[in-house]
């Protein structure tokens, strides 16, 4: 009998650790258009039904998402303004993002250049919590945004990690 309970208790171990559970990122997707490609969660798509607020100003160059997370990338006008001018900017992106509830800021890099992420310190009033990056390449200034009901990065960092300016 007990060598049946241990039995049935290495199977349950067994089942438990290979697939039972759900990876939204087993079947990655890849966005590739509007000159930037990268990689998102399978569970995801193009038509997301969560939305991302992104930075006024901005233009939206890509979003995907689920019923519960979103990712948006867009770039923030900067013409005419230096590399040291557009860093400066980046620079005051950031400490008004600070200044409503953002916390303390983390570098990352993306597409071989250093960018600035900050995440919201509690939820919003919807139950979210909101990631942007700041990062300037080529003499322009990106923002990737998002949003997810847990305050992990983990798939923020990881688009990142894969996102590419083509």
């Amino acid at each position: 009998m007990k060598r049946l309970i241990y039995i049935l208790a290495v199977v349950l171990l067994v089942v438990m650790a290979s697939g039972c559970t759900s990876d939204e990122w087993a079947s990655n997707k890849t966005y590739s258009g509007n000159g930037v490609t990268f990689s998102y969660p399978g569970t995801w798509s193009e038509n997301a039904t969560k939305t991302v607020t992104t930075p006024s100003g901005s233009n939206n160059i890509a979003a995907v998402g689920s019923n519960d997370e979103g990712f948006a990338i867009g770039s923030i006008s900067a013409s005419g303004l230096d590399t040291a001018s557009i860093q400066n900017v980046l620079n005051q992106l950031v400490q008004e993002y600070q200044a409503q509830g953002y916390g303390a800021s983390k570098s990352i890099t993306v597409d071989g250049a250093t960018a600035t992420m900050i995440t919201t310190t509690s939820k919003d009033s919807s139950g979210y919590y909101t990631t942007i990056a700041f990062w300037v390449k080529n003499n322009s200034l990106y923002y990737a945004a998002y949003v997810s009901t847990t305050n992990s990065t983990q798939n923020m960092e990881r688009i990142l990690g894969s996102l590419k300016k083509t």
